[in-house]
């Protein structure tokens, strides 16, 4: 194996949410169908079909978006690029895109005195006198002035689901209006709950865009994007590197940046390791600090949303050997939702729409569940029990928890439901240290309102055994 340390050549694998990987393997397909949008767009032709790319994080829809904005330029296409920060209301949208329209275009369309936008009261812009100030109905002529060059346009929106859905109502039915008569293309991007945020908007763009689901790769565009940037540099992995490495980064894109990173650091700081697996060894190290990163963040996330316990929950009833199921989302969908009964919770729409957020679960295509990241569930698994142990340390919380789980008995596919009196009995016989116990376990989600009154249901039965467990492994019982 060639060692790339003489020749000093920069990394080409630079991992990062957003950054365009050196060979972006498994998206073949659905780049030929954007080069053919945006040479539609060029030859003038109009398509009110937008595409929706969506997906869990670290998978590449914003790569994709910078891809596709590198092509768009190439061409000569007026671009708009709008992320989170920008979509807070038509205004601000508006007011976006008047400040990234091309100077091009604006003077073309100045010095030909155009007005365009819908007419009438209030409405449209003359572009030779633009009003100081930009309003909410401005957003169409905007995104109409778009297509209005020499080629069309074309806009971009990262981070779509943090998009309101009153202001998505405005906006993609203003962008779909504007398709169907100039030669403009919408790209959208977001998290897996992108989709219940567009059905919330109630916008025909809704059912009329063309969904793409960016997910992981296959084995065989792993190898291609971990092994080209080496190729193209006169580097061959050989099998004994390539292999361990490819199980271990699970064909997520970001991992396989990081391992790619790392072994490329690897290869120049030590030209002469003796063994491939003394590679693989000192590169695992390296990546898995960028793993463990991602995880701790992830994590962080979880816990501050109050969805750690529902999502360990998950994770300890698939087990370490299966994927979920769309039967494991409900569960964690009616811990989250009204049906729980429980006071401040959410309706069953916005707890979807909350749990998709994450990617911790989403559906790559249809009937068919995965973990987002995967070996994250594994982390979780681990992880959540320590957390969870160490804050019920303390006044006895965990021998109560020893108690609730001797009273429901081992996990079954039934309810747990109990009385609150009876649990308080088994909890402590002083009446105010088992009301403690009882608001405790409440606050932490692991007990929920039944829908029979005064009773609770158990919710994480396979987690209080992992805590449990582990506190007796600990010989905290």
């Amino acid at each position: 194996m060639q060692s790339v340390a003489k020749k000093k050549r920069k990394n080409p694998f630079t991992p990062g949410y957003g950054v365009y990987p050196p060979e972006m393997a498994g998206r073949d397909r659905l780049q030929d169908d954007l080069r053919d949008r945006l040479d539609g767009i060029v030859e003038k032709k109009c398509n009110p079909t937008a595409i929706i790319l969506t997906g869990p994080r670290g998978c590449g829809k914003t790569a994709l978006l910078g891809w596709l904005r590198t092509k768009a330029k190439k061409r000569g296409l007026a671009i708009v690029s709008l992320a989170s920060d920008t979509t807070t209301s038509p205004a601000t949208m508006a007011r976006e895109m008047a400040r990234q329209f091309p100077q091009k275009l604006w003077e073309r369309l100045s010095g030909l005195q155009v007005n365009v936008g819908p007419t009438g009261v209030g409405g449209g812009i003359d572009l030779a006198r633009p009003r100081p100030e930009v309003r909410d109905e401005d957003l169409r002529t905007w995104i109409e002035a778009l297509g209005c060059g020499e080629t069309g346009g074309v806009i971009l929106i990262d981070e779509a689901h943090s998009m309101a859905p009153d202001v998505g109502t405005i906006f993609y039915n203003a962008a779909q209006a504007a398709a169907q008569a100039k030669p403009i293309l919408l790209v959208i991007a977001g998290t897996p709950d992108l989709r219940s945020v567009l059905r919330r908007s109630k916008a025909t763009f809704t059912e009329r865009g063309q969904l793409q689901r960016i997910g992981r790769l296959t084995r065989n565009e792993s190898r291609r994007a971990l092994t080209k940037p080496f190729k193209e540099q006169g580097i061959n992995l050989p099998p004994d590197i390539l292999n361990p490495v490819l199980d271990e980064a699970q064909d997520y894109p970001y991992f396989l940046q990081l391992w790619g990173k790392a072994l490329w650091d690897v290869m120049q700081r030590y030209p002469d390791l003796p063994a491939s697996s003394d590679v693989v060894a000192k590169a695992r190290d390296e990546s898995h600090q960028g793993r463990n990163d991602l995880y701790g963040e992830r994590m962080q996330e979880l816990a501050e949303n109050d969805l750690l316990v529902p999502l360990a929950e998950m994770a300890w009833r698939v087990g370490p050997d299966r994927q979920p199921t769309r039967y494991d989302f409900e569960l964690a969908v009616r811990h989250l939702s009204r049906d729980t009964l429980e006071q401040g919770s959410i309706d069953q729409s916005r707890a979807e729409q909350k749990l998709l957020h994450t990617g911790f679960i989403w559906e790559p295509k249809f009937g068919t569940w995965e973990f987002g990241i995967p070996s994250l569930a594994s982390y979780i698994r681990k992880d959540a029990v320590r957390h969870l142990l160490e804050s019920l340390q303390g006044d006895g919380n965990v021998h109560a928890l020893k108690k609730l789980a001797d009273c429901f008995g081992p996990p079954t596919n039934q309810p747990m439901v109990i009385s609150i009196d009876k649990l308080k009995i088994v909890l402590d016989q002083n009446h105010h240290i088992a009301n403690a116990k009882l608001k405790q376990f409440r606050s932490m989600k692991v007990l929920v309102a039944d829908a029979v009154p005064d009773h609770v249901r158990l919710m994480v039965p396979n987690l209080v055994q992992a805590i449990v467990a582990e506190a007796s492994k600990q010989k905290l019982l």
